[in-house]
């Protein structure tokens, strides 16, 4: 396990991160916390050059205290800057890095000396222009909602397995819970007429760890439903083959909706032509679907209570609708390389639990993912109400290409057969043997007497081969026919 300060060295500069030399100037570690102040919140480590350790010992109090006071000398309005001096050794003698952290703000916009306006996107400090700064303050009032109290709800309330959790993930000992929620943001506090605290949980720490949030937040909830076919239908055509809610803290609902989404795909085997030998692909890069999950509980604006998060999948894509427009700066156009958390909060919890891996890096590496598998580049829908992402396969090439290779291999036109019998060689071909009850269980389209009757054909065109040991044998199954 890394020490404290070889974390400062070996960290990603990034959302929530920078080093700087001692020698930065003032007004440049200025625009870097007001960047930070206006994203999500992050820490410099003063005294690092080059990655390696200078420390600030040279430096003297004045100066330090400078550092210190950057947030009020240098920021409008008045910055809080928690400052904390980490201990390192160089050249075999004690010194010290000066860590300076600034939290998110959910009510105002900081600027530097010279009125600018900076934010925090991957590991640079941008510039805001007048348009940025007016959608950035749409934002701040959508992102105050993570910070509104919930009177009604109550310690009781909270999955107790979760913040056991929790408390390991933050090296909490004590037995004071609400110090913890209350300085991660996720209670608020207000001092009572005879000078003591009470505490009350907030939005944000009631969608992440109430047992039901729906209870407090309506709509604070995922809905999974899936189709048969590219159509959703309608009426009598409504062929809905799953349809689950899906409800809990946050960190629950996106494992739930992980499963659920995982159970529902399919794999994919074709003949590679260059080794001659089946490959298994499946229909989504691995975790594809999941980022869009993550990003769509992260993101979402939990204040628009009148609707929920849907995840609605499609034999040839998976939608996934989120309430809200995307949030601050972020468009459609920049979404890959711009970050902005409508809920910081509850976004660097979901870091701690280790659902989002780096800030800003989840969508990028969703493009990717897909453009490996040779697959469209993720599709955004946004209006002021929601955002949709969708994610299509390629199942009408897969479908083409494996019409084609089962032809080959059976030496029959696949086209001549009727739906039944193709229904089975592709299940054989994708499972390498059809068990007649799983076959049949597999496919709601397909009744009991027709499936086995598809079976007894295919044998007779020697297309299958049926392995028996009597004729009323329970563990009869087919495969191709070589």
């Amino acid at each position: 396990m890394k020490t404290a300060s070889e974390i400062l060295l070996t960290k990603a500069e990034g959302q929530d991160f920078d080093r700087k030399a001692a020698g930065i100037n003032l007004r440049d570690l200025a625009n870097i916390l007001v960047a930070f102040a206006n994203a999500d919140g992050g820490t410099v480590a003063i005294g690092i050059k080059n990655k390696q350790f200078e420390g600030i010992n040279h430096l003297d109090t004045h100066r330090i205290n400078d550092f210190k006071q950057v947030g009020y000398d240098l920021i409008h309005p008045a910055l809080k800057v928690e400052t904390e001096f980490q201990k390192v050794t160089i050249n075999g003698k004690e010194n010290r890095i000066l860590l300076l952290t600034v939290k998110s703000s959910d009510r105002h916009i900081f600027y530097n000396s010279k009125d600018e306006a900076y934010l925090r996107i991957g590991d640079e400090s941008k510039k805001l222009t007048y348009e940025q700064i007016e959608s950035l303050n749409y934002s701040k009032d959508i992102r105050s909602y993570e910070q509104e109290t919930v009177e009604t709800a109550l310690l009781e309330d909270l999955d107790q397995d979760l913040l056991k959790q929790y408390k390991k993930l933050n090296h909490f000992d004590g037995e004071n819970i609400w110090k913890l929620l209350f300085s991660r943001g996720f209670a608020n506090r207000k001092m009572t007429s005879d000078d003591s605290y009470v505490y009350k949980l907030n939005v944000a720490g009631v969608l992440m760890f109430a047992e039901q949030p729906n209870a407090f937040i309506p709509g604070a909830r995922a809905r999974f439903i899936r189709y048969s076919g590219t159509q959703a239908g309608v009426g009598e055509n409504l062929d809905v083959i799953k349809e689950t809610m899906i409800e809990g803290p946050l960190p629950k609902i996106i494992e739930k909706a992980d499963n659920i989404v995982k159970s529902q795909l399919r794999e994919f085997t074709s003949l590679n032509i260059e080794t001659g030998k089946f490959e298994t692909v499946p229909e989504y890069p691995k975790g594809t679907w999941l980022e869009g999950i993550v990003n769509a509980v992260t993101h979402r604006a939990y204040n628009l209570n009148g609707d929920d998060i849907r995840i609605i999948m499609y034999d040839d894509r998976i939608i996934i609708h989120s309430p809200g427009n995307l949030p601050s700066i972020v468009t459609v156009d920049n979404i890959r390389t711009t970050h902005y958390s409508r809920n910081p909060n509850i976004a660097r919890a979901l870091v701690q639990f280790g659902w989002i891996r780096e800030f800003g890096e989840g969508v990028d590496r969703m493009y990717k993912n897909m453009e490996e598998y040779f697959l469209d580049d993720p599709e955004y829908v946004v209006t002021n109400a929601y955002t949709e992402l969708t994610l299509r396969n390629n199942i009408v090439m897969r479908n083409s290409r494996r019409r084609e290779e089962i032809s080959k291999i059976t030496n029959y036109d696949f086209a001549k057969l009727t739906y039944s019998e193709r229904a089975a060689l592709i299940y054989v071909y994708e499972h390498k043997e059809l068990r007649p009850i799983e076959f049949i269980d597999s496919n709601s389209k397909l009744h009991p007497s027709t499936a086995r009757k598809a079976l007894r054909n295919l044998t007779k065109l020697n297309l299958l081969e049926r392995h028996s040991d009597s004729l009323t044998s329970p563990n009869t199954y087919y495969t191709l026919k070589k």
